[in-house]
């Protein structure tokens, strides 16, 4: 039972650190699948400053699709 435990836990947190990389690679503008220049932004969900944004971006090269959600920048 520890050993399955222990293996969830450090597949979600390798999960986390791939989205991650994902993410940071589109912000340069490359896709993380076909690793070419051409993905964009497709939608962006959120409602007020404060509340986290949900951002989707697709390829137009291969078809890559992925959402991100977003913390929003509230300066109080």
């Amino acid at each position: 039972m520890i050993i399955v435990f222990i293996g969830s836990i450090l597949s979600y947190v390798y999960y986390l650190k791939d989205k991650a990389n994902q993410f940071n690679m589109i912000n340069s503008g490359i896709c993380p699948f076909c690793k070419e220049e051409g993905i964009e932004l497709t939608d962006t969900r959120g409602g007020s400053c404060c509340s986290p944004k949900l951002v989707s971006f697709k390829c137009n090269k291969c078809g890559y699709e992925n959402s991100f959600s977003i913390d929003g920048n509230c300066k109080i």
